[in-house]
């Protein structure tokens, strides 16, 4: 076991040899690259407009929450969104106003109005290119043999064709007590998209947050969450100190003034109790989200030749070419699979088997795209009894037994039982970070 002296020794010759190598060997121009980033994987763009739709349901459950502490908190972020308010009221779906001050008017002065058209609601909602609040109960009472469809996923098609938009649908469950004898939540439904910046989520979850209330909140989507960076990120200290690694507009760049064998030798050979390439990325495992990620892959793409083929083309003012696709290196990084599963960073260190050579390249600078893959994923509601019964409530029928009314864990069960959305499935990928390097 080496001294921390020979450790220490060992860094400063890995940065001297970084500067050595500055002197005889190439490293990308990387003047260019955000464009060529943008040119062949524009980012989403926004498409939800920016109006937002409040639907409200009339009946009981909304025309008793004059008394809600909760519910009063949820007005500041509602009426300063300036929605477009629609009451609900049977099955009469109506625009009423778009005035703040008439918005709060009704808001504060709902009179009931029963068996509400949620399904035409949540339909016209889905149809529309806007964000929306929707405030229900969930209960869908039809007249008939059918009644509360106690079991009956109704809302399913609606927000199966939400999410594949690439859009996000939010829950506040509060429970309250109706008519003071039946036990039932009152939702706060949004639908929104988490690409928004101060989205309605991001406003209505900081004026009336779930966790000041006794309320439950779950995150309808795709499985693509979001990543929290540590306030330091890039933490990369052992491998370079570079000053080049920047996050902007999206794009995360890091330029290590190191050669690959050098880096190799360097963490496998030194005495250092970290041996990771990059960390400070967190995963979003909460358990209000859809899915809990189990396991992430790094996916590596060697970019050099196609980027220089288009900085070529920009230089010369040329047609730009786009890049049918890159090719993939293999065995060259891995996650730290016991620091995921028990904090959900990710932390990347080199591949047991990589020598310092593998795929990478000895002609030209290796320029890296590092793509953090879902490969294992695993339904985090259908099986959660603490977040699902926050969906499910006895029926207030006497005709039905009072029994258990199921149907709105089941719109959203149906929809993650199924393997095909299921993340691992399709490979979402988390978070990129391109890497720049000398060549070997």
């Amino acid at each position: 076991m080496r001294s921390k002296i020979n450790s220490l020794l060992m860094i400063a010759c890995a940065f001297l040899m970084g500067a050595c190598f500055s002197c005889c060997s190439k490293i990308a121009d990387l003047s260019h690259f955000h464009d060529f980033v943008q040119h062949n994987a524009p980012e989403k763009q926004q498409t939800l407009s920016d109006t937002v739709c409040l639907y409200v349901d009339y009946s009981t459950c909304v025309a008793e929450a004059k008394n809600s502490e909760f519910f009063k908190s949820t007005h500041p972020s509602i009426v300063d969104a300036s929605p477009i308010f629609y009451s609900i009221k049977g099955s009469v779906i109506k625009k009423e106003t778009e005035d703040r001050q008439q918005v709060y008017n009704l808001l504060s002065n709902i009179r009931e109005v029963n068996h509400a058209d949620i399904k035409g609601a949540v339909a016209q909602i889905v149809k529309g290119n806007h964000q929306a609040v929707l405030i229900t109960d969930g209960e869908y009472y039809m007249q008939g043999n059918v009644r509360d469809n106690l079991n009956n996923p109704y809302l399913a098609d609606e927000f199966r064709k939400w999410l594949n938009k690439g859009y996000d649908i939010y829950f506040y469950c509060e429970p309250y007590l109706e008519s003071n004898k039946f036990n039932k939540y009152r939702y706060y439904i949004l639908f929104t998209d988490d690409a928004i910046d101060e989205n309605i989520n991001d406003r209505f979850s900081r004026s009336a947050s779930a966790e000041d209330y006794d309320v439950t909140m779950f995150h309808l989507c795709d499985g693509q969450v979001r990543i929290k960076m540590h306030e330091k990120y890039p933490l990369n200290k052992n491998v370079s100190p570079s000053e080049n690694c920047q996050v902007k507009n999206g794009v995360d760049v890091q330029e290590y003034y190191l050669k690959w064998d050098d880096m190799a030798a360097y963490l496998k050979e030194g005495d250092i109790e970290d041996t990771y390439i990059l960390r400070g990325l967190f995963v979003d495992n909460s358990e209000a989200n859809s899915y809990k990620m189990e396991e992430i892959t790094p996916v590596v793409y060697q970019l050099y030749p196609e980027y220089q083929a288009y900085y070529d083309s920009f230089t010369l003012g040329t047609a730009l070419p786009k890049a049918k696709e890159f090719k993939e290196l293999k065995e060259l990084f891995v996650i730290d699979e016991d620091i995921f599963e028990e904090t959900g960073e990710i932390v990347m260190k080199l591949h047991p088997d990589f020598d310092g050579y593998g795929d990478l390249s000895a002609e030209h600078p290796n320029l890296l795209k590092v793509d953090f893959v879902i490969t294992e994923a695993e339904n985090n509601f259908t099986k959660n009894e603490d977040l699902s019964e926050a969906f499910t409530w006895n029926s207030i029928s006497a005709a039905n037994g009072h029994a258990k009314n199921t149907s709105l864990y089941e719109s959203i069960s149906q929809i993650l039982k199924s393997s095909k959305n299921n993340p691992a499935k399709r490979k979402v990928v988390l978070y990129t970070v391109y890497i720049s390097t000398y060549n070997i």
